[in-house]
């Protein structure tokens, strides 16, 4: 790796920092992204102290209007969703939005081989942040295992044990195969964001897929669930998932990819308990109900970011009635999960995709959401609401 490690000293350690930020992760990479077109950047002393190496086999995707700020890292674009369930299957085009994915070797590769080392004034530590105290009103510290920080603005992408402990808490967690076909089998203009086809019984779960080319596929099982799976579970399901969709044509893995995504109903704050501002998942950026927060983190790091140099706390952007549409569904898929399953099936069936992927995002009127729901069963919803 070419990244500044840096082998502090004691001098070091009494340095004053412009920023600390805790956590090397996809939200503290997009702040620093953020960060850096003020030309006032290029002045800061940034610490960016991270605990282990972030695990770059996973693929973040998103959709977006128009180019990507990071569209140089996009690896593949689709203008086209898929749905499936077991009875109904819908392709429809998605405009105005494009749907696209980065893969996490690209992302990270980018930023710490090409994006830091343009900047010395960043530097990456490998510590482990035991905790952060309020030294003065304009300066923190951070307390790490094996050294204490100084600095006047630490972000933070630590997520307090509180929210694992959530009375409303489950699990998104997949495996997924990357796989290359000898036969053309797959039609790389259209993504399938959920089949529900060959989902096991009580559960909610569904395949994922991301065709790169005509023969090669990001195929990937995902379910959610209060509980992590054994991992025959999942090669299970993609065996008879892949044998069924290639219809016995020959094909290899070329690499595989598993993780988890906490989701839980929680009351984040914007910032912590000793003023230091969060970020990523801490700042729960990571929609509750579906596990996707890329393009929420890339949002919320610009905010940030023009906050820093208007010397500006960070203001609440979250609509609270969208934190209760995700508590309510929660609740459905952990005390019902088949009832989830079947409303999924109803709300890609009646609603276009374009305007769903807009209410994932939180960007559709009261009005638009008074239309969807009136278009989904109410019973379970209601059963929720006083259970």
């Amino acid at each position: 790796m070419l990244f500044h490690f840096a082998i502090f000293d004691l001098a070091l350690e009494k340095e004053k920092f412009d920023i600390i930020i805790c956590g090397g992760g996809c939200s503290s990479m997009l702040l620093l992204f953020n960060l850096q077109f003020n030309p006032k950047f290029k002045t800061l002393k940034i610490l960016v102290i991270e605990k282990e190496e972030q695990n770059k086999q996973k693929t973040w995707c998103f959709w977006h209007k128009g180019n990507h700020p990071l569209q140089h890292l996009i690896t593949s674009s689709w203008n086209n969703i898929e749905f499936a369930a077991e009875n109904y299957k819908t392709s429809q085009a998605i405009q105005p939005y494009t749907y696209s994915s980065i893969k996490g070797t690209d992302f990270f590769h980018y930023f710490l081989n090409q994006f830091i080392p343009q900047f010395p004034n960043i530097i990456i530590v490998r510590d482990e942040v035991l905790g952060i105290e309020k030294k003065s009103t304009q300066l923190s510290k951070v307390i790490c295992k094996n050294h204490h920080y100084i600095s006047s603005v630490v972000y933070s992408s630590i997520i307090e044990k509180e929210f694992h402990e959530a009375p409303i808490f489950l699990w998104q967690h997949f495996k997924g195969w990357h796989i290359k076909t000898e036969e053309k089998i797959f039609d790389e203009t259209i993504m399938t964001i959920m089949d529900f086809s060959n989902c096991l019984p009580n559960s909610f779960d569904f395949v994922y897929i991301l065709p790169y080319s005509s023969n090669e596929a990001l195929i990937e099982f995902t379910a959610f669930s209060s509980e992590i799976w054994d991992e025959s579970v999942y090669l299970s399901q993609l065996e008879k998932y892949v044998s069924n969709k290639l219809n016995g044509a020959k094909y290899q893995i070329d690499s595989m990819e598993r993780g988890k995504i906490p989701m839980a109903h929680y009351h984040h704050n914007s910032l912590g308990r000793s003023g230091e501002i969060l970020i990523g998942g801490a700042a729960g950026k990571i929609k509750a109900s579906s596990g996707y927060g890329f393009e929420k983190m890339q949002l919320d790091a610009a905010r940030l970011a023009s906050n820093y140099y208007a010397n500006k706390l960070p203001e609440k952007t979250d609509k609270q009635r969208f934190k209760f549409y995700d508590k309510l569904l929660l609740k459905i898929i952990l005390q019902k999960p088949e009832e989830a399953v079947a409303i999924f099936g109803k709300l890609f069936k009646r609603i276009p995709i374009p305007m769903i992927l807009k209410f994932l995002y939180e960007e559709t009127t009261i009005y638009e959401e008074a239309v969807i729901f009136k278009k989904l069963p109410a019973i379970p919803f209601i059963k929720r609401i006083f259970n």
